[in-house]
C-alpha cells in the first residue's frame, strides 16, 4: 500500500493533461539510427537533442508500411493498413470508416490543423478528415510524375507557425509534417537530418515563444526510415528490413513529466492514436505506448506486387524477432543482429513457425484499389479494365532476389527525365520484354509518348499496362484518356477519366475539362475546370485550365485575367515559373493582335521550360507572320537541339510544311 502511494504521488497527475495542446511532427523517412539521441554520431541535431531531454524517447518504435500515406494514416487512426485499408501512396483514397485523432479531438472542442509538404498527404487522400484547417499547397506540375512533390519545411514551417500563434489562447492539436530527409537528399541524407532539425528547431521556439511548449504534449517521429543500401535498396517502399521500419519516436508530456527517460519495449506508430486519448483522459487504453506490455507488432508492403510484379512482403516482429513472409520466409534477431545479417528461420523453426501462425491472424487479402459499386464495376469491365485482383499462377518473384532491378529502372527514367526520349523509349521497352508488371514503366512509357507525339503507340501502352494490371489503376484510367485526347478522341477519354473521380478529383476534373474544350461543350469543361479549382485548393495549373476554357470559347481579356490569378497564385505557393503560362498568355496575346507582347511572352516559356515544343511553333509562326523566316528557322532549330527526339522534329516539320518549307537535316 505504501508503494502504490509513492507510485501515485510521483506519477504525472492525469488533471494537469486535460485540454493540453497537442503537436504531432512528422520528418518524413526518418531512420532512428541516424539521430544523436539514439547514438548516431555524424550529424549534429541540437534542436531534438533538446526535445529529447525534456522527453520519453522510444528506443525501439517501428512503423506499420514503408510509405507515407499508410503510414499517416495508421499513427491518426490508430489502425493497420488492413484495417483503415490504405494500402499504397496513389489508387487509394481513406473514407473516414472509423475516427481519426482530428476528428476525436475537435468533437471535445479542440481546434484542429495541419500543414504538410508532400503531395501525397494532400486533402484528395482524405487525410484531412477531422482538420478545420489543413494547408496541403504544394505545387504540382501539369505533366510528368506527381507523387514525389514536395515543399521546404521552411515554408511549411511559416504556415504553422501562423496558424498556431492565432489558436494558441484555446486547446489545439495540430499535424506538422516536413519531407526533409526524403530523396532527393539535398546536400545528403545527414544534411537534410540537419536541415530537419533547424526546422524543428523553429516550431519549438514559436511554443515556447507562445507559452505554449511548457503545457503541450509534443509527439515527435517519423512515418518510416530508408533504405540506405543495407539490403540493396537505396530509399524506401519495397524491402522490411529494420532499416526502413524502425523511426524515432519521442513522447514530451505536459511540464515535461518523466524527461529524460527511455523505454526499451518495442513499440507500434499506431499507439500513438490511443496514447494521445489516453493522456488527455478522453479514453483509458491498454494499447498506450505507456503501458508497459509488449505486443506483436505488424508491417506490410504491398508497393513491389503493385508496381513492380513482386510479391507483397509482411512482417512481424515480436520482442526480439522479426519474421519477414514473402517467397522466402525470414528470421532476424533484432538485439544480436540489428543489421539483419543472419537469417535464422532455417536454425530457428520454432520461433519461425510461432510468428508464422501470429501473422496468419491478420487478413492479407488484397482487396480493389478503392471499393467498386456493381454499376462501376460495369464500367469497368466495359473499357477493359479490372475491378478486383486477377490471381497469378505460380509465385511471384522474391523482392530481395530482384532489388537489382530498381536501378536499371531508375537508369531509364533518368534517360526520359532528361529528354533523351528516343533512348528512353527502348530501354522502358527492354525492361518491360523483361517484366511485363512493371506499373510505372509502363505509365512512363505512355507519358514519353505521348509528349513525343506517338499517340496511337501510347494508346496501346496504356491498354497493355491496364491488361496486365492486378487490379484497376485510377493513373493509368488518367494516362489512356490523356492519350485518347492528344490523339484527337475526346469523347474516349471522358468515360475513363471519370473512373478516377473518387480517389483522383483534380486530375480527372482538369482531363474533363480539357475533353470538353476540343468538344467545344464550354459549358461542361468550365464547371470541370471550376471542380479542379476546388478539389485541388486552387492549384496554379487547375486556374490555369479555367484559363483555357476562356480563350477557347473567345473570352480573351477575361481568360488574361485568370492567367494572371494562376501566375499570383504560383508566386503565393513558390513557384518561380509556372509551366505553360507563358505559353498561354502569348497564345491570347497574338489573338488579341498584339505580336510584340506574344513573342516575349513565348521567349520567357522557352527560357523556363525548354521542353515545351508549342512555344517554339507557335512563336516560329509569328515570325513567319512577321515576314522573318530565318528567326523562324532558328526558332526550331533551337527546339531540336534543346529536345533532340522524334516529336520534335514532328512539329519542326510540320510548322515548316504549313508555310511550304522543309526542315533540313540536323
Amino acid at each position: 500500500m505504501v508503494f502504490a502511494l509513492i507510485a501515485a504521488a510521483c506519477s504525472p497527475k492525469r488533471e494537469a493533461f486535460l485540454n493540453a495542446p497537442v503537436i504531432l511532427i512528422s520528418v518524413d523517412t526518418l531512420r532512428s539510427d541516424h539521430l544523436p539521441a539514439y547514438g548516431y554520431r555524424d550529424v549534429q541535431t541540437p534542436n531534438l537533442d533538446a526535445l529529447r531531454r525534456d522527453s520519453i524517447l522510444f528506443q525501439r518504435a517501428y512503423s506499420h508500411c514503408p510509405m507515407t500515406l499508410p503510414s499517416h494514416l495508421s499513427i491518426l487512426t490508430g489502425l493497420l493498413p488492413t484495417e483503415h485499408e490504405v494500402r499504397n501512396n496513389i489508387g487509394y483514397r481513406f473514407l473516414g470508416k472509423s475516427p481519426t485523432l482530428a476528428q476525436v479531438l475537435r468533437d471535445r472542442g479542440y481546434r484542429t490543423g495541419g500543414a504538410v509538404s508532400s503531395y501525397v498527404l494532400r486533402r484528395e487522400t482524405g487525410i484531412n478528415i477531422g482538420f478545420d484547417f489543413y494547408d496541403d499547397a504544394i505545387p504540382v506540375a501539369s505533366a510528368g510524375a506527381i507523387s514525389e512533390h514536395q515543399r521546404s519545411g521552411f515554408e511549411t514551417l511559416k504556415v504553422a507557425n501562423g496558424w498556431i500563434e492565432r489558436n494558441a489562447a484555446q486547446p489545439f492539436f495540430f499535424f506538422f509534417h516536413i519531407y526533409e530527409p526524403h530523396a532527393p537528399y539535398e546536400p545528403s541524407y545527414d544534411g537534410e537530418i540537419a536541415k530537419s532539425d533547424a526546422i524543428v528547431g523553429g516550431l519549438i521556439q514559436k511554443l515556447k515563444a507562445l507559452g505554449v511548449y511548457d503545457r503541450a504534449l509534443v509527439i515527435f517521429l517519423s512515418d518510416h526510415g530508408e533504405g540506405l543500401w543495407q539490403h540493396g535498396e537505396d530509399q524506401h517502399g519495397i524491402l522490411l528490413y529494420r532499416e526502413s521500419l524502425q523511426v524515432p519516436l519521442f513522447l514530451k508530456l505536459p511540464n515535461s513529466a518523466r524527461r529524460g527517460e527511455s523505454i526499451a519495449l518495442p513499440v507500434p506508430l499506431a499507439d500513438v492514436f490511443p496514447t494521445v486519448l489516453d493522456l488527455l483522459g478522453i479514453q483509458k487504453s491498454d494499447r498506450s505506448l505507456l503501458a508497459g506490455s509488449s505486443k506483436p507488432i505488424y508491417s506490410e508492403t504491398l508497393y513491389p506486387r503493385i508496381h513492380l510484379g513482386w510479391s507483397e512482403l509482411r512482417s512481424l516482429i515480436l520482442d526480439r524477432d522479426q519474421y519477414i513472409e514473402g517467397p522466402r520466409p525470414e528470421l532476424y534477431d533484432l538485439i544480436g543482429d540489428p543489421g539483419e545479417t543472419h537469417d535464422l528461420a532455417a536454425s530457428d523453426r520454432r520461433t519461425t513457425a510461432a510468428l508464422r501462425e501470429k501473422l496468419h491472424t491478420i487478413p492479407s487479402t488484397i482487396k480493389p484499389l478503392q471499393a467498386i459499386d456493381p454499376e462501376e464495376a460495369k464500367k469497368l469491365a466495359a473499357l477493359g479494365y479490372v475491378g478486383t485482383p486477377r490471381n497469378r499462377s505460380g509465385p511471384l518473384p522474391n523482392p530481395r532476389d530482384e532489388i537489382g532491378q530498381i536501378q536499371n529502372i531508375k537508369a531509364a527514367f533518368h534517360l526520359a527525365d532528361e529528354r533523351r526520349d528516343d533512348e528512353a523509349i527502348p530501354a522502358f521497352r527492354a525492361l518491360l520484354a523483361q517484366n511485363p508488371h512493371l506499373q510505372d514503366v509502363w505509365s512512363k512509357l505512355g507519358e514519353v509518348l505521348v509528349d513525343t507525339g506517338q499517340y496511337k503507340e501510347a494508346i496501346q501502352t496504356y491498354k497493355s499496362a491496364i491488361a496486365q494490371s492486378e487490379t484497376f489503376s485510377p493513373d493509368l484510367a488518367l494516362g489512356l484518356g490523356f492519350a485518347y485526347l492528344k490523339a484527337g478522341n475526346a469523347k474516349e477519354t471522358i468515360p475513363h477519366a471519370e473512373l478516377a473521380m473518387t480517389t483522383n478529383p483534380r486530375e480527372a476534373n482538369e482531363l474533363l475539362s480539357r475533353a470538353y474544350i476540343e468538344l467545344r461543350q464550354f459549358p461542361q469543361a468550365e464547371e470541370h475546370a471550376r471542380n479542379a479549382i476546388a478539389a485541388g485548393d486552387r492549384q496554379p495549373t487547375s486556374i490555369l485550365l479555367l484559363a483555357e476554357v476562356q480563350r477557347a470559347e473567345g473570352n480573351l481579356q477575361q481568360a488574361l485575367g485568370t492567367i494572371d490569378q494562376a501566375e499570383a497564385r504560383a508566386r503565393e505557393m513558390g513557384v518561380k515559373h509556372l509551366y505553360s503560362v507563358d505559353y498561354l498568355r502569348g497564345d491570347v496575346l497574338a489573338r488579341l493582335d498584339r505580336p510584340e507582347e506574344a513573342i516575349a511572352a513565348y521567349q520567357r516559356e522557352i527560357a523556363n521550360s525548354p521542353e515545351h515544343l508549342q512555344s517554339y511553333a507557335n512563336l516560329a509562326v509569328i515570325y513567319f507572320i512577321e515576314e522573318n523566316p530565318q528567326a523562324a528557322e532558328e526558332v526550331l532549330n533551337d527546339m531540336l537541339k534543346k529536345n533532340p527526339h522524334r516529336g520534335a522534329r514532328a512539329l519542326a516539320e510540320r510548322t515548316l510544311g504549313a508555310f511550304g518549307l522543309k526542315l533540313h537535316a540536323q
